[in-house]
């Protein structure tokens, strides 16, 4: 009986969107549909509702905020691994990192390549730029040793950029460069 109900208010949204003109042009007269049948006042509020909503959502897509737009994910760290050593690894890192306070956004990537012989290849990047790389084995006190390890050259490598990226913009180094 629910899934009636749910097709009458499907083709009562439809058959408003065709005839929206008529409930533009005169909303306090009763709607009709295409058979002629009356609109019951309770979907007609409904469909009030939800022009209201797609006015109001359109408004503020239109608005001059970039903010009220954007949606930006930041500072996220992907998981790239492929064995349960990896996992670990990953589960290990992310356990113990904090990302520093800064205004630069940035994603770590820890990847996992298999190598020959005991153990697969470790590989912390950050946008890319590989920061972390060692051989992991499958002793869990080895692998958070490891993690503890990348945590720390991550934190470094954030810090560190934001300090030499300070540095190149202060203001003896401003200018064109010619005498």
């Amino acid at each position: 009986m629910k899934w009636i109900t749910y097709i009458f208010i499907i083709q009562a949204f439809m058959l408003m969107g065709i005839s929206g003109t008529v409930a533009q042009q005169d909303t306090t007269s009763t709607l009709k549909d295409s058979k002629g049948n009356e609109v019951p006042p309770a979907l007609r509020k409904i469909v009030e509702e939800y022009e209201k909503k797609v006015k109001s959502d359109t408004l503020i897509d239109q608005g001059s905020d970039p903010s009220d737009r954007d949606f930006v994910l930041n500072n996220l760290v992907m998981d790239e691994t492929l064995s349960k050593m990896g996992h670990d690894f990953y589960r290990f890192f992310y356990d113990n990192w904090d990302p520093p306070e800064t205004d630069r956004s940035f994603t770590i990537y820890i990847n996992e390549m298999p190598s020959p012989g005991m153990g697969n290849m470790i590989q912390v990047k950050i946008n890319y730029d590989e920061i972390f790389r060692q051989r992991i084995s499958p002793k869990q006190e080895y692998i958070k040793q490891l993690a503890r390890m990348a945590v720390r050259q991550s934190e470094n490598y954030v810090v560190n950029y934001q300090k030499i990226k300070q540095q190149l913009e202060g203001e003896d180094m401003q200018g064109t460069g010619i005498y």
